[in-house]
């Protein structure tokens, strides 16, 4: 897979060098310069080291005496210290200021680079989820072998093979899904509504950018969708009156199932993860009218809360998929 995003990607906080420790190595350089300036005349300050040798009082015995007499000893170090030449400061400050003002040039560029990095990277994402409509504005056949083999293309270059989301992983389970949808339904078409970015990157380093899109997904039930898709309803409406009323009213009706869906992008342009919500319910009750049928029929459907159909759950596999997810949306 190659890179999608263009442009070199930022440089990572590992590689820069954080501020407070440049501004501390630059007060330590101002701080040495000093400190080498008013070493400058040691002979005025051996003749004070003299003087203050010659002078010194007896040694105290008791504590408080002696730390006020070390106390008395610094101040007169410090009052005996040869104050440095002003030319040499004004240098010393101008280097400073000149250092401070390389670093605010850095910081800029960096920040620059950064948010042209970003701006190029969320416009390349949201024109990788409108192509990712437009790639299954009719679905997924593999049977299709033209079509599908374009679909796979695309969907080998934006999504990574070991995609993420609670009910399974892995490229080849997704489009299993959408061939599910595809093959169990008639004339199935997804249209994209709205998409939006957001800000998710600060809640984990590997989400360089998220997506949010919402759309509609509309398809037309089959005898084959009530069998293989809700098992449950078909087999009571072998033998119940009310259960086949139901699955006549389904069969070859049209049904508009709105869909959400987010895409977290990694740095290198390909989604990791993802997350989606389909709501089902709210077709059933369209078509049949009656909320408590169309709780019955959404109970009776081997559909997970995402959107997904079933296959088969493992609750120590699905709690380790829920660990490596970033924060859900949806």
């Amino acid at each position: 897979m190659l890179p999608l995003f263009h442009g070199p990607l930022p440089p990572s906080e590992e590689d820069l060098p954080q501020d407070s420790d440049v501004v501390q190595y630059l007060a330590r350089r101002f701080a040495r310069i000093v400190t080498l300036r008013h070493l400058q005349r040691p002979s005025e300050r051996n003749a004070s080291n003299r003087n203050n040798r010659r002078h010194r009082p007896p040694y105290p015995r008791n504590c408080a005496s002696r730390r006020r007499q070390d106390a008395r000893a610094r101040r007169r170090e410090v009052e005996a210290e040869p104050e440095p030449d002003d030319a040499t400061l004004d240098t010393a400050i101008r280097s400073l200021q000149a250092h401070i003002a390389s670093l605010e040039r850095s910081t800029l560029l960096r920040d620059s680079a950064t948010l042209l990095w970003r701006a190029n990277s969320s416009a390349a994402a949201l024109d990788l989820t409108r192509e990712y409509f437009l790639q299954f504005v009719h679905g997924y056949d593999s049977a299709d072998s033209e079509r599908s083999a374009i679909t796979s293309r695309f969907m080998a270059s934006v999504f990574r093979p070991d995609i993420l989301c609670r009910d399974f992983q892995g490229l080849q389970a997704y489009m299993d899904q959408w061939e599910k949808y595809t093959t169990f339904h008639e004339k199935l078409t997804f249209r994209l509504n709205t998409v939006r970015l957001v800000n998710n990157e600060e809640d984990d380093p590997r989400c360089a950018v998220t997506v949010y899109a919402n759309g509609e997904l509309h398809v037309t039930f089959t005898q084959d969708t009530l069998k293989f898709l809700y098992p449950a309803l078909f087999t009571q409406s072998l033998h119940n009156a009310q259960e086949r009323e139901i699955v006549n009213t389904l069969v070859g009706s049209r049904g508009r199932l709105p869909t959400e869906l987010v895409l977290h992008f990694d740095r290198q342009g390909h989604v990791f993860a993802f997350e989606s919500r389909v709501n089902l319910v709210s077709t059933l009750l369209t078509v049949l009218h009656s909320p408590s049928a169309a709780i019955h029929v959404h109970q009776s459907s081997i559909m997970t809360a995402d959107g997904h159909w079933q296959a088969g759950t493992d609750a120590e596999e699905a709690t380790r998929r829920q660990r490596k997810l970033p924060r859900q949306l949806l």
